[in-house]
């Protein structure tokens, strides 16, 4: 018996390092998915990669850049990402301090730098948006796009 239980743990524990190995090439997959889309769609666009996120600038903004303890003052619409904007799943005005883990860390990360009244795309694999969770109609292990248009940003007193 105490045999018997060794063998379901060790398959127990292969099926986990197994179903971990398809999350992390699925990853990977989405990450060469959203390279090929934004080198096919953006290509005369400036492209900002940040820590996962990839930032494509439609229309500049000016004034002071973003930084994280600031805040942001945003149109953000929200897509799962299908080679393009796939469901919609966010259409909403956002006032958020970034980089303080209120926002998704693709979002966290992808908007620093941006300026106010700049428009944009943010890109990201699963990983830094809700991973291996369903949210609404986000199926787990989605790469999700959001277009954003920033309205304000107030910096930070520190």
């Amino acid at each position: 018996m105490k045999r018997f239980r060794h063998i379901l743990l060790a398959l127990f524990a292969l099926a986990l390092v197994s179903c971990e190995s398809e999350k992390a090439l699925e990853l990977v997959n989405q990450e060469a998915a959203i390279d090929k889309y934004i080198t096919a769609k953006y290509a005369d666009n400036t492209i900002v990669r940040n820590d996962g996120a990839n930032r494509v600038v439609l229309t500049p903004g000016s004034g002071a850049e973003l930084s994280a303890g600031d805040t942001v003052d945003m149109q953000l619409d929200g897509y799962v990402f299908s080679n393009g904007p796939g469901t919609q799943f966010l259409s909403e005005n956002v006032r958020s301090v970034v980089g303080k883990g209120k926002l998704l860390k693709g979002l966290d990360s992808g908007l620093i730098g941006v300026q106010a009244g700049e428009a944009s795309v943010i890109l990201f694999s699963a990983k830094y948006g809700y991973y291996d969770e369903t949210v609404g109609v986000v199926p787990p292990m989605s790469p999700l796009l959001f277009t954003v248009t920033v309205n304000q940003i107030v910096k930070s007193a520190n």
